[in-house]
């Protein structure tokens, strides 16, 4: 009970996991941000369906887009299955990786891992070479209505609330990372867990490939992801500090930029709090009271949430 009100409608049920409750068989690296903005909110976005994309964020889908492809073209194929999907993702991965260690940029590099044994994976905007250490940068786009402020002046437009996820999630990267890099997590552990062995890449698909002259020898999952591990393992060593840029989703302009020192100790405290809800430890946590102005922006305030709804 918070505030008098009692919480049914979002008490665990019985005898399920959460992630078989929200039909997911994985965490991603968002879904353990999203918990510092509002745990609840995250998890009414499983439950209901999330918001369809609007023109802000087909905005922000572009300028992704437009970064990504000044380090690398991705490949014009169609997966027809999962384990044509994991190639192509495994396949890109390793282009954007050896641009990293080539050219000193790499961007949208996918990343897996295992917290509490539970699998997690997220995505990194962009990885380069800084002070002989790779950074790890978050690109986040805001709107700024045309108006473009200098750089990092903008700061004052991104409120500590909104920051606290973001760091969460970079953060959370370079823990992945670091697992990746020092051995923690290879290519068994993934093999294992995502039932590589019982994957074949379908005929449609290597037809494509074929196509598209991809290299015979990278045909394979082990070929393929053996690659893209050394390409990992080849990397300098990953820099505790690690950088948010806010770009104008409209213009692709930078309008600020943080860098923050990745603190272990801090994080891990997050860390674990945030499993506590993923193992089963706790119901979902709606927002604190203080920071109950965050309601204004949810869609399910007042509907499927009545945490703060005032009567």
């Amino acid at each position: 009970m918070i505030g008098g009100l009692t919480l049914r409608f979002f008490a665990v049920e019985a005898g399920k996991g959460v992630l078989e409750r929200l039909k997911k068989n994985s965490i991603l690296a968002t879904d353990i941000a999203s918990q510092q903005w509002c745990e609840l909110q995250m998890e009414l976005n499983y439950v209901h369906g999330r918001e369809p994309a609007n023109k802000a964020m087909a905005a922000g889908t572009v300028v992704h887009k437009k970064l990504q492809a000044e380090v690398y073209t991705t490949i014009s194929v169609e997966p027809q299955g999962y384990a044509d999907f994991l190639y192509k993702e495994a396949y890109e991965n390793y282009l954007s990786l050896r641009s990293l260690n080539e050219k000193g940029i790499g961007r949208e590099i996918k990343v897996y891992g295992s917290i509490s044994g539970y699998k997690v994976s997220g995505k990194i905007d962009e990885l380069k070479k800084n002070d002989g250490k790779v950074m790890i940068v978050e690109t986040k786009t805001k709107s700024l209505n045309g108006k473009l402020v200098e750089k990092n002046e903008g700061i004052k437009e991104i409120s500590e609330a909104t920051m606290r996820t973001h760091k969460m999630q970079i953060m959370l990267y370079k823990k992945l990372l670091d697992d990746l890099k020092s051995k923690n997590y290879t290519y068994q552990n993934f093999y294992n867990s995502y039932g590589i062995k019982r994957m074949a890449l379908s005929e449609k698909f290597v037809a494509q490939l074929d196509l598209l002259d991809i290299d015979k020898s990278l045909r394979t999952f082990d070929s393929l992801y053996g690659a893209m591990y050394q390409q990992i393992y080849a990397m300098p060593d990953i820099s505790n500090s690690l950088r948010l840029s806010y770009v104008d989703r409209y213009t692709g302009k930078e309008f600020a930029s943080v860098d923050i020192d990745y603190n272990k100790d801090s994080f891990d405290k997050s860390l674990e709090d945030a499993m506590v809800y993923w193992t089963g430890g706790r119901s979902a946590r709606p927002v604190e009271k203080d920071e109950a102005w965050k309601c204004n922006f949810c869609r399910f305030y007042g509907k499927e949430c009545k945490v703060w709804w005032s009567k």
